[in-house]
């Protein structure tokens, strides 16, 4: 009789499954079909709104967005149930209400409402269809890199911000004063010019309104220089940000995957660091060749998860394998490739990926500096690579 789950185990699993990890193939199928349901439902509120075709179907349009509504529903449901397991988060209870009273909580409860019922109550919030759209930004590495620079410079942007107003203010006084009698109907006041500012500022220009005396003219000049100055530092200031954002992700996620490899488990964090600035990881995909047999090596690499296939044997002229060597499997810990580097001859063997993997790769131009930085391993990948260079020698 086997033994039942330990308790959690069910809740667990469904949290990676909803998590942002492509190594689970059941995973990649739920978000995938998260995402669809999305497309549709945005899809149906954006075709209703359209008066020949959303009138001619109105029927069927409700229909797909309340069942779209049903599986949004269900999602908000199950993010509630597996909130706890959000890494950090306390108690079940506290992070079921930090999950509610997020954005991303905000937005799922929104759309897990079926607001196409409220026409038939007397209500008018058919424009809250659209908001699903916003449950893409979830599945947007970008948008959240976005966030983080904007939060981690928002004491610079704020400054900024302040800056921006003042010259608003300025600007639009400085052509009222200058443009009131000219056009009084268009710059009745300060508030009323700050249209024209804002558009000035941001030099779109619509033409609406537009100074008319001399000196307004030169306001207006003015204004448009300053704006092209001005948005300059709020958009240098998130590109940087958002630049840095992107590097930090990336070496948080390869010291994540180094700290995963037996071999680098007994360094220090300042050790793994140095080795994360070199590693650089990869995804393969079942069935990709990672290295064929040989060719020139330029690349050994370290599995932190999944499975590869090893393959020692000669091809014949019709791409069978004429020498029956037996093929060996390596899994999450071992490295293959460094033979060819250390030994400077072609590969000794193709690597095919049994599962999707994933990888971290130390390229041949690092590779002689890694390995006179780090004895220990070094001496590792050497006696790994002697023993294998003497299994290929041996007869039979």
């Amino acid at each position: 009789m086997s033994a039942a789950p330990p308790p959690g185990a069910a809740r667990a699993r469904w949290y990676r499954l909803l998590a942002q990890d492509d190594t689970d193939p059941a995973g990649r199928v739920l978000r995938g079909a998260i995402l669809l349901v999305v497309v549709v439902s945005v899809a149906a509120a954006m075709i209703r709104s359209v008066p020949e075709y959303g009138l001619a179907h109105a029927l069927a349009l409700d229909v797909i967005q309340l069942v779209c509504t049903l599986g949004f529903a269900l999602e908000y449901a199950l993010r509630i149930w597996v909130a706890p397991e959000q890494a950090g988060a306390g108690g079940a209870r506290e992070a079921r209400l930090a999950y509610m009273r997020s954005a991303p909580g905000v937005i799922d409860l929104v759309a897990a409402v079926p607001f196409t019922l409220a026409p038939y109550a007397g209500l008018s919030l058919d424009w809250l269809d659209i908001v699903p759209v916003f449950k893409l930004l979830r599945h947007t590495t970008a948008f959240h890199l976005v966030v983080e620079a904007v939060y981690s410079e928002r004491r610079v942007l704020g400054s900024a911000a302040v800056l921006m107003f003042a010259l608003l203010v300025f600007c639009s006084s400085l052509v009222y004063y200058f443009e009131r009698e000219a056009q009084a109907d268009k710059y009745s006041s300060i508030p009323a010019s700050l249209w024209w500012g804002i558009i000035t500022l941001t030099t779109v220009g619509y033409g609406d309104v537009t100074p008319v005396t001399a000196w307004g003219k030169v306001a207006g000049g003015l204004t448009t220089v300053i704006g092209l100055c001005l948005f300059a530092i709020p958009v240098g200031i998130i590109a940087s940000a958002f630049i840095e954002a992107a590097r930090r992700r990336d070496f948080v996620d390869t010291w994540n995957l180094v700290a995963k490899v037996p071999l680098f488990r007994a360094l220090d964090a300042a050790r793994i660091a140095a080795i994360a600035g070199v590693l650089r990881p990869h995804r393969a995909a079942r069935g990709e060749r990672l290295i064929s047999k040989g060719e020139t090596g330029d690349a050994m690499y370290f599995i932190v998860s999944g499975e590869v296939e090893v393959d020692t044997g000669d091809a014949d002229k019709t791409g069978q394998r004429a020498v029956h060597m037996p093929r060996r499997k390596l899994r999450a810990g071992d490295f293959f490739g460094e033979v060819a580097l250390l030994a400077d001859r072609p590969r000794t063997a193709t690597v095919t990926a049994l599962t999707p993997c994933r990888l971290l790769v130390l390229h041949r131009d690092d590779f002689e500096a890694f390995m006179n930085a780090h004895p220990e391993l070094k001496a590792a990948v050497r006696e790994a690579a002697a023993r294998r260079l003497a299994e290929l020698d041996s007869p039979g």
